[in-house]
C-alpha cells in the first residue's frame, strides 16, 4: 500500500482590470474552483483587500502562510511579502517572479488552487 500523493492543481491568471479579474473568478467558479480556493494579489496592499472584498475571493491569512513567514513579512518589502505568499500557494520563483513584474505594471492576478 502505497501513499497517495495529493495533486495539486493551480492556475494562474493575469487581469488588466477589476472587471476583467471578475471574469477569471467566475470561470474559476465554472470550473469547480470554490471562493476558498481563489487568491486576488496586486502590488498595492490596500488595492488587494479591497478587491479581494468586491470579488468575494478569499481573504489571503497569516495562519495560511505560517506564524514565521507572516513575522518576517512585517520586516521585509512588499514584494518579498508578495514572494512569500505565492510560495505558499505553490507557485515557483519564476511563476513568482513574472507575477510580481506583472503587479509592478498595475495588473491584477488571480491565482485558483485546490488539492485533488
Amino acid at each position: 500500500m502505497g501513499i497517495e500523493e495529493e495533486k495539486i492543481v493551480k492556475e494562474i491568471k493575469v487581469a488588466e482590470n477589476s472587471g476583467q479579474a471578475n471574469k477569471f473568478i467566475e470561470e474559476f467558479f465554472a470550473h469547480g474552483f470554490s471562493k476558498s480556493e481563489i487568491y486576488l494579489l496586486t502590488y498595492n496592499k490596500e488595492r488587494s483587500e479591497y478587491l479581494t472584498n468586491t470579488t468575494n475571493t478569499k481573504e489571503y491569512r497569516a495562519s495560511e502562510q505560517g506564524v514565521f513567514e507572516s513575522a518576517v513579512n512585517k520586516i521585509f518589502s512588499r514584494e518579498d511579502e508578495l514572494h512569500s505568499k505565492m510560495a505558499s500557494l505553490g507557485l515557483t520563483q519564476e511563476e513568482a517572479k513574472q507575477c510580481v513584474g506583472e503587479m509592478k505594471q498595475e495588473r491584477i492576478i488571480v491565482i485558483a488552487k485546490k488539492g485533488v
